[in-house]
This record gives structure tokens, C-alpha cells and sequence, in this order.
């Protein structure tokens, strides 16, 4: 029983620094944005899109939208089998070209290669097809890497509140991820983004053209990232602090589409070798294993459940500070209404999804992937 709780310590502790660390990164982090600094760089916006019939045209009126118009859009259909080709064509958008990827070619990692190859801006800008943002998101891009000289930035994602309660869960979920990835790039110990919004030179990614993690077909994002930090400077990696720059998606549709996208993510880890994020990955899933266990032992003891209690109040006081600043900013403080049923389950289904993520093949837009 001495050793039990000897654990409850030491894991709560690491749990509560970690946490703690993110948060100051995120009460720290520059918010302020300099709109009196004139950008003419030119961007180029680099898209994949298989199947999104039903999304794509939101993409385009965003994009068409934009107050910056020094920019490119480049669009990559991966093999759809839908109307998406034809209604970017009928979109009649005069800065956006279609590519095809060739038959012995497929998924997001070729097609995004293939695209950012032919694309001419300075600076690439990559969001996803199903994806929607303000009229002055790449005006809020241009004007921070003008005045960052940021090479590497890490741009707001959302995803969308509805009126299913599980759909908000799942957005809450997504909140936490986003919160602890802003804190640790402003702390200059960046591990994690999201190709939804994101922005690079064309200089770094000829330097790295996609060298890490190719044999995972999701996660090119963040193993790009990976490889960015040893190629330049950590202070060159900034996340982009400004509520223009919000790009929201959809959260997924059900619970099944819920453990796919989350196996697929967290198919990644089997190739980090970025430190941070492996001992990230390692504390958080350690804590939730720890209430999975006292929670399955405390039927036979009573100093276990309070030990689980005590485990689970902590991470209740812990967690919640960043989630309530980040919802803040993301505009998001409703969905806090959720917080203590996603604390409820979390820490019974992070352990399922981690071990399922090892052993599971996953979906990925009609394909199976390892």
C-alpha cells in the first residue's frame, strides 16, 4: 500500500509539473500583433483534398474572402471518387490551380510534396479541405512572419461546437491538445501542431523535404516539426496567438469516427523521437493509467479509492486553468460545461486508444492504413 501511494506522489507530480508548465507558457506567450507592419510576401496556400464534395466550397468562399491577396492557392486531389474536382473547377478562382496526383501516387504526404514542389511563395501556408477560417487569417500570417521572422508557425485550429453532447466532448478533448501545444512552443520546446493551419518557408522545407517519419501516413505535420527543430533555431518556431487566425473544422461525427481519428494520431508516437513529446506522450498516458488501475483496485480497498479520488482531484485542479485561458481565446468557454465529463472518461479511454494504436489499422479517407 506504501508503494501505491509512493506512486500516486511521484506521477501526480510529474502530471502536475508538466501541466503547470504549459500553462505558463501559454499566460507568457506574445499576443500582440504589429498590423502596422506592411507584409508583401507572397503565400502560397497548399491544400489535399480526397472526397470533400461536402466541405470544399466552404474552403473556397474563406479563401476567396481574404483581405492579403498576395497568394497562390494550390490544390491537390488525391484519386476522389465524389464531385470535388468538378466544384473547384466551377469555383472559378482565378489564383487557384488543381493538380492531379498521378495513378502510382496516393495520400496526404505525396500529394502535399507534390504540391509544395510546384508551388512559388516565400512562405507555404497548408490547411485542410474541410477547414473554414476569417477573412483576415493569411493577413494575420503575412504580418506575423514580417514581424517575428519566424520560420516555422503554428497556426489556431478549432473544432466546431454543435448541439451533440458528444461532439462537444470530443471538441473539448481537441482544446486540451491545442492548450498544451501553445504553451510548450512559447516556452521554445515546440512538439506538437496540425497541418490545418500551419506555415514554413519554402527554404526549410526544401532543407527537410519531408526526411522524417515517412512511413506513417498521418503525422507528416508534426514529424516535419520534429525535424525543424534541429535544423533551425527553437525561437524561429512560434505559435500564432491571435483569434483572426482561428481556422475551425469539424469535429468528428460519432464515436467510432472519434477512436479512428484519435488511433490515427496517436499511430504517430511509434516514430517520435523528438524528447519532448515522448515524455509528454509517456507522463500523461502514466497518470491516466494510474486512475485506470486504483479506479479497477478500489472495489477491494478503501485507502485505494481515496487514493483514486485524490489522483482525480488533482488532475481536475491541474487541468483546468489552461483549458479555461485557451477556451478564452478560442472563443469556446461553453463547452467547459464539459469538463468534468471528460474527465470522467478520459483516463478510460487515453489507454484503449494508445494500446489500440499499436496493434489496430485505421481508416483514412476509404483507405487502410498501418
Amino acid at each position: 500500500m506504501t508503494f501505491i501511494f509512493f506512486l500516486i506522489f511521484v506521477i501526480s507530480l510529474a502530471y502536475s509539473l508538466l501541466i503547470i508548465y504549459y500553462t505558463i507558457g501559454w499566460v507568457k506567450a506574445k499576443k500582440n500583433i504589429n498590423y502596422n507592419i506592411t507584409s508583401n510576401t507572397f503565400i502560397s496556400i497548399v491544400v489535399s483534398a480526397r472526397n470533400e464534395e461536402k466541405n470544399i466550397k466552404h474552403l473556397l468562399d474563406s479563401i476567396n474572402k481574404q483581405t492579403y491577396t498576395n497568394f497562390e492557392l494550390i490544390i491537390i486531389d488525391d484519386h476522389s471518387k465524389d464531385n470535388t474536382v468538378q466544384i473547384i473547377e466551377n469555383f472559378n478562382f482565378k489564383n487557384c490551380s488543381v493538380l492531379k496526383l498521378n495513378d502510382n501516387q496516393q495520400g496526404k504526404k505525396e500529394a502535399l510534396y507534390t504540391a509544395i514542389s510546384k508551388s512559388k511563395g516565400e512562405l507555404i501556408v497548408t490547411t485542410d479541405a474541410d477547414c473554414i477560417m476569417g477573412k483576415n487569417w493569411l493577413y494575420n500570417i503575412a504580418t506575423f512572419f514580417q514581424q517575428e521572422k519566424a520560420e516555422f508557425i503554428i497556426g489556431p485550429v478549432k473544432q466546431t461546437i454543435t448541439n451533440n453532447y458528444f461532439q462537444n466532448l470530443f471538441s473539448l478533448d481537441f482544446l486540451s491538445l491545442q492548450a498544451a501545444g501553445a504553451g510548450a512552443t512559447e516556452l521554445q520546446n515546440p512538439f506538437m501542431c496540425n497541418g490545418a493551419n500551419l506555415a514554413f518557408t519554402k527554404n526549410l522545407w526544401e532543407k527537410i523535404n519531408i526526411i522524417e517519419g515517412q512511413k506513417y501516413a498521418s503525422g507528416d505535420d508534426v514529424f516535419f516539426l520534429h525535424t525543424a527543430i534541429n535544423i533551425i533555431p527553437k525561437k524561429s518556431i512560434r505559435f500564432l496567438f491571435s483569434e483572426d487566425a482561428i481556422v475551425s473544422t469539424n469535429s468528428p461525427a460519432n464515436i467510432l469516427e472519434f477512436f479512428e481519428q484519435r488511433i490515427r494520431w496517436a499511430s504517430k508516437a511509434k516514430g517520435y523521437k523528438n524528447k519532448i513529446a515522448i515524455l509528454t506522450s509517456f507522463i500523461i498516458l502514466m497518470y491516466n493509467l494510474l486512475l485506470l488501475y486504483l479506479l479497477t483496485v478500489s472495489p477491494f480497498s478503501i485507502k485505494v479509492f481515496y487514493g483514486f479520488i485524490l489522483t482525480l482531484s488533482v488532475k481536475l485542479i491541474i487541468d483546468f486553468p489552461i483549458l479555461y485561458i485557451s477556451s478564452k481565446f478560442y472563443g469556446q468557454k461553453k463547452i467547459l460545461w464539459f469538463y468534468l465529463p471528460l474527465q470522467l472518461i478520459y483516463y478510460l479511454y487515453l489507454p484503449i486508444i494508445a494500446v489500440l494504436s499499436l496493434i489496430k489499422k485505421y481508416k483514412w479517407k476509404g483507405r487502410v492504413c498501418d
